[in-house]
């Protein structure tokens, strides 16, 4: 599971008021003038986040025989953890139509012909292979972004529920001492 909400921010800011509205400041009241504690004023914000940078902590134990034929032999083992796909990758490929095949009669068939037939059979099952490889890639991927994104979604609610209590308790203060 990712940190806690309160390792990942600051603390909330009064509005006009250099202070974090922690213990002491809901302690010294309203009217009080606050300094700066070289925390965030509230014109600061925080700093943005790299998305790429968070690492969400979850067990994924995918089937080994998946990463097996999701890895290139004799190469790292797919990491879905780790690898993204570009946008090229993802994109839909157009089906083509097969070209019709051309017989070719058996006076023309010599060394020549069997050596491009030859070559065009290896060629065509690299390219079936890398397809396979990369379908493989993509399912083990999906199904490792699948759980993350669950356990992202448990992680929402959680912080929500936090969020609520929160908002439950400055409200419960607002009404008891005035508005902040």
């Amino acid at each position: 599971m990712a940190r806690p909400l309160s390792d990942r921010t600051a603390a909330p800011v009064l509005p006009g008021a250099g202070a974090p509205l922690g213990l002491r400041g809901l302690l010294q009241g309203p009217g009080k003038p606050r300094e700066p504690a070289g925390c965030l004023t509230s014109r600061d914000t925080p700093s943005p986040v790299d998305p790429d940078t968070v690492e969400v902590l979850m067990t994924f134990d995918p089937d080994p025989t998946d990463l097996a034929l999701s890895s290139i032999p004799g190469h790292e083992t797919f990491d879905p953890r780790r690898h993204r796909f570009s946008e090229e990758e993802l994109k839909p490929q157009p089906i083509m139509k097969k070209a019709r095949k051309i017989q070719v009669p058996e006076e023309q068939k010599d060394e020549k012909y069997w050596s491009r037939r030859y070559k065009n059979n290896e060629a065509a099952k690299r390219s079936r292979d890398a397809r396979r490889l990369k379908e493989n890639q993509i399912s083990v991927r999906a199904a490792f972004l699948e759980k993350e994104n669950a356990l992202l979604r448990q992680e929402v609610v959680a912080v929500r529920q936090e969020l609520s209590h929160y908002r439950a308790v400055l409200s419960r203060y607002q009404a008891q001492h005035g508005a902040l």
